[in-house]
């Protein structure tokens, strides 16, 4: 029997292999935009434009069209903007207003409703010291701790709580508390802090 030649995939299939791989790389470029979670923070999302970022050294000043709130919520837009590669939920803009009381609310894992405050001058404390940061990195295998202990300032701290939740790794409830995700974010299926939510 003669070895028939392979068929060519279809201009159509190619064309729906494209669209996923485009679909995929877009989520790994954006998870927690495209994860979506289902939670009330996360149902109001800002476009940052790229160019906002020249406001951070240029803020723009207060005036009769932006009251002080507005103004408060602009600057924290053009701050998180890179961070959030320009889509920022609710939930991001909450949370920077914890970090910058010092600490933020979280929920302990295993213990549905109970939180703990957690403070970013400890929690920089921590990952600095070698013997503190392998306690806790025992204590939460899920944070996604770094290997080895290093000198991290309260910005640091800020700045990691925010790639966390950037990268989808914990989301804030409708209670405004952090928690971890305990199950593969992509599964679509929501357990927080070993507790389910959906």
């Amino acid at each position: 029997m003669a070895n028939r030649p392979k068929k060519n995939r279809s201009a159509r299939d190619k064309k729906l292999a494209r669209q996923k791989s485009l679909s995929q790389s877009r989520k790994r470029e954006y998870p927690l935009y495209h994860l979506q979670p289902p939670f009330e923070h996360y149902q109001q999302w800002f476009s940052v434009p790229k160019e906002a970022a020249n406001m951070i050294e240029h803020p723009m000043p207060r005036g009769p069209g932006l009251d002080d709130h507005a103004k408060d919520l602009l600057d924290t837009l053009v701050k998180l903007g890179p961070r959030y590669k320009g889509m920022v939920p609710m939930a991001a803009i909450l949370l920077d207003q914890q970090i910058a009381t010092g600490s933020f609310a979280f929920a302990v894992t295993g213990q549905p409703g109970q939180v703990r405050e957690i403070s970013l001058e400890v929690m920089a404390a921590t990952v600095s010291d070698p013997e503190a940061l392998a306690r806790w990195r025992e204590e939460a295998p899920e944070a996604g701790l770094p290997e080895k202990a290093s000198l991290m300032t309260d910005d640091a701290a800020a700045w990691y709580i925010h790639k966390l939740h950037f990268e989808g790794l914990i989301v804030m409830d409708d209670d405004g508390i952090m928690n971890f995700l305990m199950q593969d974010p992509w599964s679509g299926h929501w357990v927080l802090n070993g507790h389910d939510t959906t």
